[in-house]
């Protein structure tokens, strides 16, 4: 999974959220900015490589919309012409190794437990990206933190 770094304010925000919402959740993953889901760890060396082409540009700026419910999780979508951009640079480099569930927008996942009250809004920025993160998760099928980062690369200031 390939998320984008938040500042370190917007984060602790989002788990502090997390934490109320979904305890079990946020006990296996942090609150997050998806990018990418679906990527193949077959191809982990052209994955870093890109994403450290990426970094060497300047942070994407975005903003954070309302909370939205899809699908019973909370996620606040996220905006910005820089962060759109990038994103579909990549897909566009990444053309092939995509799935399905990759080809929508930046979403700040908030809770990951269908039934959750809606979450307060965070606020809306505009806020600057940190840098991209890969992480490695073996799907819903773990108990305790079942994240392992992978790669972390720092956008250029």
């Amino acid at each position: 999974m390939l998320t984008l770094a938040l500042p370190d304010a917007l984060q602790r925000a989002a788990d502090v959220i997390r934490g109320r919402l979904a305890p079990d959740a946020a006990a296996r993953a942090p609150a997050h900015l998806g990018l990418f889901r679906h990527l193949p760890a077959s191809q982990l060396q052209p994955i870093e490589r890109d994403m450290r082409a990426m970094a060497a540009g300047g942070a994407p700026l975005f903003r954070l919309g309302p909370p939205r419910c899809r699908d019973g999780l909370w996620m606040a979508p996220a905006m910005g012409e820089a962060l759109a951009a990038m994103r579909d640079d990549l897909a566009d480099r990444w053309r092939g190794l995509l799935a399905a569930p990759d080809m929508g927008r930046p979403l700040l996942h908030i809770s990951l437990s269908r039934g959750a009250p809606p979450p307060p809004a965070l606020p809306e920025g505009p806020w600057a990206a940190q840098g991209l993160l890969l992480w490695r998760h073996p799907g819903h099928q773990c108990d305790g933190a079942c994240w392992s980062p992978l790669v972390a690369c720092r956008f250029r200031r």
